[in-house]
């Protein structure tokens, strides 16, 4: 998890033992970073290193896709009975390592199945390239990549976090995606979703949303450990 101050939590699925065993296991990794910043880097590697992710290893979105009225991409029927909104930072461990365990756990057990539309509102809470992150997926968006490009970026986080130039490697990523370099390279580097991030990080902070990954169930706010909990209570209710 990230705030301002914070990074890391735990999280605890109901119908997902086995994943959250490994999920529990990189809750060990505890690191103290910057000057008054407590992060609780989930750190799948050990500190081996994170392999890159070729877009060949990117899981296909078998679903329905698209915009918000309100501007967000989002996966899953947008009739189903439960939508589910996840305030993320690229640039957070905590949410990369949210995607890497469970994220396609989501995706198959209630996206793919039509039972929740899946919500992605960017909150880039980080310093760094969070920001630059954000852009980058919504100008793969523009060229209807937005969903591989959040896998990649978020599967390739150590990579890109640590570089010189993370510009350079976005754009690599949309030449691996098939995009038209020159008009991704050009909506990035002019900045041109800079203010619709802006939007979506004030969005999240009226919203009262005071951490990443935080999720929004039927409208009930939750930690990362209660999400599929929460997301099993709520079709449980309409179920009945």
């Amino acid at each position: 998890m990230s705030t301002r101050s914070q990074r890391g939590r735990k999280v605890q699925a109901k119908n997902s033992q086995k994943t959250l065993r490994n999920f529990y296991i990189a809750l060990a990794v505890v690191a103290v970073v910057g000057v008054g910043l407590l992060a609780f880097y989930l750190v799948g590697n050990a500190g081996s290193g994170t392999a890159t992710t070729s877009p060949d290893q990117v899981s296909p979105i078998n679903a329905p896709t698209g915009i918000t009225p309100e501007g967000f991409y989002y996966k899953g029927d947008p009739e189903a009975p439960v939508t589910v909104i996840e305030y993320s930072d690229f640039q957070c461990p905590a949410c990369a390592r949210y995607h890497t365990v469970l994220g396609s756990d989501v995706d198959s057990q209630y996206v793919e199945t039509g039972r929740i539309q899946f919500i992605f509102h960017e909150f880039p809470v980080t310093d760094g390239y969070a920001v630059t992150a954000a852009q980058a997926a919504r100008a793969a968006g523009e060229q209807g990549q937005f969903w591989p490009m959040h896998d990649l970026l978020f599967e390739n986080q150590d990579e890109w976090r640590s570089s010189m130039n993370p510009e350079t490697v976005f754009i690599n990523y949309a030449e691996q995606l098939g995009l038209d370099r020159d008009q991704f390279a050009e909506a990035l580097q002019s900045n041109k979703y800079r203010e619709q991030v802006q939007v979506a990080e004030q969005s999240a902070m009226q919203a009262g949303i005071q951490a990443t990954p935080t999720f929004v169930v039927n409208g009930r706010q939750v930690s990362a450990n209660d999400v599929i909990m929460t997301i099993e209570s709520e079709l449980d209710t309409l179920e009945q």
